[in-house]
C-alpha cells in the first residue's frame, strides 16, 4: 500500500512541474524578423502566450530545443488542430518556439 501512495505522490510531483520559459527580448525579435521578415517582439509574445496557454493543456510544455526546426514545423499543425488553434495563432507559435529554439544556439 506504502509504495502505491509514494507512486502517487511522484506522479502528481512530476505534473506540477512546469517549464519556464524566457520571455522574448528584442534580440530574438530581430532574430525572429530576419527569419521571418515582418515578425515583431510583439509577435513572439503573443506566440509564448499562445504556446504556455494551449500546449500545456493536454501535457507539458516541451522546451524548444528538444525537437529539429523540421519536427517543429510537422507537429506544430498537428498540435493546433487538436487544441482547437486558429491558422493565425498556429504560426506565432511556431515563430515563437523556432525562434526560442535559436536563442540557445
Amino acid at each position: 500500500m506504502r509504495k502505491y501512495i509514494v507512486i502517487t505522490a511522484l506522479f502528481f510531483a512530476a505534473c506540477g512541474t512546469t517549464l519556464k520559459l524566457a520571455v522574448p527580448a528584442e534580440s530574438d525579435a530581430t532574430r525572429a524578423a530576419a527569419k521571418f521578415p515582418g515578425t515583431t517582439l510583439a509577435d513572439l509574445n503573443k506566440g509564448k502566450a499562445a504556446y504556455d496557454a494551449n500546449c500545456g493543456k493536454c501535457h507539458g510544455l516541451k522546451d524548444p530545443v528538444r525537437y529539429s526546426e523540421e519536427k517543429w514545423k510537422k507537429v506544430n499543425p498537428r498540435m493546433a488542430k487538436k487544441a482547437g488553434v486558429d491558422a493565425a495563432t498556429e504560426e506565432l507559435i511556431l515563430k515563437y518556439v523556432l525562434t526560442a529554439r535559436e536563442a540557445v544556439k
